[in-house]
């Protein structure tokens, strides 16, 4: 669980690095001071991104994609954690993309599911659909279930979810009708 939180903690300073630089950035032009304290906050912002953004920084993340087991675990630990900062989305919409071709542990599964589950619980967003691809390939019978339980109680979200188990063709077809309902 520390991770969870440490996760958590980093995005909430890259939330707050970037609002400063958001409020400094309406003043830069009135002295040459403000312009200073402005670029100050750019140059600490990119130079303390990559080891925030995700456990391990860049390096970590590379690994993930040639199925190092440290490295996976931090990006069960991360979309479990499921942050949300500057191109976050991006971020876990690779993860998921990526984990639906490696090995996973019981384990990393179960916690995969459990992230999943979380999905439902809010807005649909970038990831969402990268993750009914993985889940479509990842899910186990008991993850199905749950997410059939939602389904059949009007969860919209659950039943967009459920279309992708049938095959990635009923996903993308829901996919594009829910858009159009939108």
């Amino acid at each position: 669980m520390k991770s969870l939180e440490r996760i958590q903690q980093n995005s909430r300073e890259i939330n707050r690095m970037l609002a400063r630089i958001n409020t400094l950035v309406q003043e830069r032009d009135t002295s040459s001071t403000k312009r200073t304290e402005w670029q100050a906050a750019c140059q600490d912002f990119f130079a303390r991104y990559d080891a925030l953004s995700f456990p391990g920084g860049a390096a970590m993340l590379a690994r993930v994609r040639s199925g190092d087991l440290d490295a996976l675990e931090a990006a069960v630990q991360f979309l479990l954690a499921d942050p949300y900062h500057f191109r976050s989305g991006y971020l876990k919409e690779r993860l998921w993309r990526w984990l639906a071709r490696q090995p996973l542990s019981a384990s990393a599964r179960d916690q995969l599911e459990q992230a999943a589950l979380a999905y439902l619980d809010r807005r649909i967003c970038r990831e969402f659909w990268t993750m009914c691809k993985t889940m479509a390939r990842l899910g186990r019978t008991q993850f199905w279930s749950r997410v059939a339980e939602r389904a059949a109680t009007g969860d919209v979200r659950a039943t967009l979810l459920l279309a992708y188990r049938t095959n990635l063709q009923a996903g993308a077809q829901a996919r594009h009708l829910f858009y159009q309902a939108c």
